[in-house]
């Protein structure tokens, strides 16, 4: 892995180099814990809380409520045909230090989770990937409400580097992919919402810290390292000395004159980990001390409203490749679709396409399926006070590692409720 630590050195070297001779390009004042968060895109959905909302925002305090309903049928295939219904709720705080009367640029973020329904039918179908994200999050086997992300950012330069520590989400921050996510109003399949060879560095939530740095108006880097071994649940404190690093370059750009948002990245663990494939004469196990994957999306627009730039039209896709020797994702492709408020009638309503392939490790066993295909689709339906409904249908072929899953024809149906 020599080549790998000096491939990371080298992308921290050009990120300062890149910092230091571009001071001249501000961005305007940093937005800490908004990145990419599941709420980005609701401008004008949500309620009002009683009339609270907007008095509570102009305070530095921002609140979000949601509940979420997801009924699911494996109608053909899978290891079993099964209904199952889940259900979760969502709690977020975000302070703003400055409009609270104290200092500029500190923001906070605290979040509660919750669930019902255990993991709907996601141990069905046998696939690698579940089919619902959110019946497994925070985890698979936890309904109490649970304190899933808690941190602190503080922006600096204005607002060209952010600092944050603390209990994060992932998708907050990398590997972001506009029109496939958040899950609550796109894609149920977890495979939209990060790339599937991040698998082993995205439990959801990362405990540790990172630097977000934007020398340009095009450019923006992010790195941060975190505990392998912490999760919402258990928190490890680094006690092990195991550590996951993350290292992103995400650009802006215009072809064609349509914006476009792209982004490449490296993922790095150094923890001793049992490796796929294993000496059958061996006594003991065999490990790795590290892995790494490498991944890049992008984003593009091929239409947007210029009087809302919530209605469009953009095509994404996402490459992942790692060595295969501990993450059972060996490469990862995805490529999709999506149309935004391109009813008239309906300048709210959302409709998403999205098909991807999957190259398992080759030191898996030759009896196991080598590679995964899916596609899903879905329509969401934008209705007044808060609420949306959506339809989706996912199809899998050859789903996972399971000998008896067969091709999987899945229905679904997810209401949302914003307070």
């Amino acid at each position: 892995m020599n080549f790998m630590r000096i491939t990371l050195i080298f992308c921290f070297l050009m990120t300062w180099l890149g910092l230091c001779v571009s001071q001249s390009f501000a961005t305007g004042e940093g937005s800490g814990w908004h990145h990419g968060a599941p709420f980005a895109y609701t401008d004008g959905l949500l309620g009002n809380l009683g009339g609270k909302r907007a008095e509570l925002s102009e305070n530095g305090v921002d609140v979000h409520l949601s509940t979420l309903i997801i009924g699911q049928s494996i109608v053909k295939g899978g290891i079993d045909q099964k209904d199952k219904l889940s259900s979760s709720y969502d709690f977020q705080v975000y302070l703003d230090s400055f409009k609270m009367g104290f200092w500029k640029g500190g923001y906070g973020l605290v979040r509660a989770e919750g669930k019902a329904g255990l993991d709907g039918i996601n141990p069905y179908t046998g696939a690698v990937i579940p089919v619902n994200f959110d019946a497994v999050v925070p985890t698979p086997d936890d309904e109490a409400l649970l304190l899933t992300e808690w941190s602190y950012t503080q922006a600096f330069a204005d607002g060209k580097i952010e600092a944050l520590a603390g209990m994060y989400d992932i998708a907050r921050f990398y590997d972001i992919v506009p029109f496939s996510s958040p899950y609550h109003f796109r894609f149920l399949n977890a495979h939209m919402f990060f790339n599937s060879v991040l698998l082993p560095y995205a439990p959801y939530n990362l405990l540790g810290g990172l630097v977000i740095a934007k020398p340009t108006k095009w450019w923006t880097i992010t790195t941060g390292i975190s505990d392998p071994d912490s999760n919402a649940d258990k928190v490890d404190w680094f006690s092990a000395g195991n550590f996951d690093l993350l290292h992103e370059w995400r650009f802006t750009a215009r072809p064609f004159g349509k914006p476009g948002l792209y982004a490449l990245g490296i993922g790095y663990r150094d923890k001793e980990q049992a490796t796929i494939e294993q000496d059958p004469t061996s006594s003991g196990t065999e490990t790795n001390d590290d892995d790494w994957a490498f991944y890049a999306n992008f984003n593009q627009w091929l239409y947007q409203n210029p009087k809302d730039p919530h209605r469009a039209v953009g095509v994404f896709g996402r490459l992942g490749v790692s060595d295969g020797e501990v993450n059972i994702t060996k490469r990862h492709y995805s490529l999709g679709v999506s149309f935004d408020g391109m009813i008239p009638s309906r300048p709210r309503d959302i409709i998403g396409i999205v098909g991807w392939f999957n190259e398992f490790s080759d030191d898996l066993p030759d009896f196991l399926d080598d590679s995964s295909t899916g596609f899903e689709a879905y329509y969401s339906l934008h209705l007044p006070r808060g609420f949306r409904l959506s339809a989706d249908v996912q199809y899998l072929i050859d789903p996972g590692l399971e000998e008896n899953a067969d091709n999987t024809l899945i229905l679904g149906l997810r209401t949302l409720v914003l307070f």
